[in-house]
């Protein structure tokens, strides 16, 4: 085997990986979507032997499905507001934090 072929195991490997994905609640001031919730990768294996988490593209699986879940339940939410492609934005924190329930209720942590 070559370097190549070890590199290109790992990459499989950590494809599909079990992650942990937890949705990280902040309060934002000076907006008017003032509770912002992103989407985050725990999985500590992405940081070693390199920071790949700057890396454009670098995902996991276990996040891709879970930003676009999150994509279906939000579209119907009144007051939020989708920011980026794993953060969204909510007026209320009370709807904030009703998502982060039904988030931890659907994805086992």
């Amino acid at each position: 085997m070559s370097a190549f072929d070890d590199l290109q195991a790992v990459i499989f490997k950590w494809q599909d990986r079990d992650t942990v994905i937890k949705p990280k609640l902040r309060r934002l001031s000076n907006v008017k979507h003032k509770w912002r919730i992103q989407l985050v990768d725990e999985d500590s294996s992405l940081f070693n032997g390199g920071d790949f988490a700057g890396m454009p593209g670098f995902n996991s699986s276990g996040l891709d499905s879970c930003v676009k879940w999150t994509e279906e339940q939000l579209k119907s939410w009144p007051n939020t507001v989708r920011m980026a492609w794993d953060m969204w934005d909510f007026k209320h924190r009370k709807d904030a934090e009703k998502f982060l329930t039904v988030f931890h209720l659907t994805w086992p942590q």
